[in-house]
């Protein structure tokens, strides 16, 4: 019962980011990126009585780790800099992360690159040679290949979507996304 509630807070606190982030996001898109690493940190974030139990990292190594992660994403990661992060030793380390997140180190890496990638397309023009470099990745195929099988498109697919999304939010005679159909003239 106890679970159930956390899990209920956790998405309602989710679901309240999301709605900033959604009014934010073509004002203010350093600010809806924030707003979206927060809301993953608390999807991550294990709740404190699995954490105990699960043998996993504690709250604040959980939270640690995760920003660490996010703050050094443009560089190559190791086992040993992230356990050094949450205070634990490098062989416990990788066992009590994926207790804590459900996916190892290195999966989580590769998705909070990929997840740091599509904000950086959805924001511009920026070749996505340079955006693969800014987010980890070795090369353009590098990004690509790890972009696809995590989001199920390219990262230019990405671009064409949320290209075209911009742009009909942001028209000056857009009226809502609903269309004006003009009124029949009464007999």
């Amino acid at each position: 019962m106890e679970r159930q509630i956390v899990r209920e807070q956790a998405s309602a606190r989710v679901g309240a980011l999301l709605e900033e982030i959604q009014q934010r996001l073509l004002s203010d898109v350093e600010g809806a990126r924030r707003l979206l690493d927060q809301a993953i940190l608390v999807l991550q974030a294990p709740p404190l009585a699995e954490a105990a139990r699960s043998g996993g990292l504690a709250p604040w190594q959980a939270r640690r780790v995760a920003s660490y992660i996010d703050d050094n994403l443009e560089r190559g990661l190791t086992v040993a800099e992230l356990a050094a992060a949450a205070g634990v030793r490098s062989g416990y380390f990788g066992k009590a992360f994926k207790s804590s997140f459900g996916v190892s180190p290195h999966a989580m890496v590769v998705q909070r690159r990929v997840a740091r990638a599509k904000i950086l397309i959805a924001q511009g023009e920026d070749p996505l040679k340079d955006i693969a470099l800014a987010c980890g990745f070795s090369d353009q195929s590098h990004l690509t290949n790890r972009f696809h099988r995590l989001v199920g498109m390219t990262p230019n697919a990405w671009r064409r979507l949320h290209a075209g999304a911009l742009e009909f939010g942001d028209r000056d005679d857009d009226h809502g996304g609903s269309v004006q159909l003009p009124r029949r003239a009464q007999a």
